[in-house]
């Protein structure tokens, strides 16, 4: 889990993930969403895996530009649960972006154990007509 107290301004935010190798991420590229919303990280508990930062660049009133960096995904393996999160998702054109839905397609089978650890659904939960 990660507590958050607010967002910033509306502008892309450059997606960097930082941990290649969970199933949720491994094989997906870094990419810059549209104009989305950045939520502070103002505590990352000791459970939460960082999956994914997120930077954005935000002008200042006085006309400065100031880089924000925070997590943006995460899992949390608490016990027998899974948990995925992310704070993406604010914007029609980041939900409709394949590279969102393939993010939180991986993080709900991931969390649901129908994840395999290369990153593809085990058999059974793959794409209609393309199944395994």
């Amino acid at each position: 889990m990660i507590g958050s107290s607010s967002s910033a301004v509306q502008e892309p935010i450059a997606i960097r993930f930082i941990d290649h190798d969970h199933p949720i991420t491994v094989g997906l590229g870094d990419w810059t969403t549209m104009r989305e919303e950045l939520y502070n990280n103002i505590q990352v508990f000791p459970t939460a895996h960082a999956l994914a930062r997120g930077k954005q660049t935000v002008k200042q009133r006085d006309g400065t530009e100031k880089d924000m960096e925070y997590v943006v995904v995460w899992a949390n393996d608490y016990g027998k649960t899974r948990v995925f999160n992310t704070t993406l998702g604010h914007n029609t054109a980041t939900v409709g972006d394949a590279r969102y839905l393939n993010l939180v397609t991986r993080g709900l089978l991931w969390s649901c154990g129908k994840l395999g650890t290369d990153g593809k659904p085990l058999p059974g939960y793959g794409k209609p007509g393309n199944r395994q």
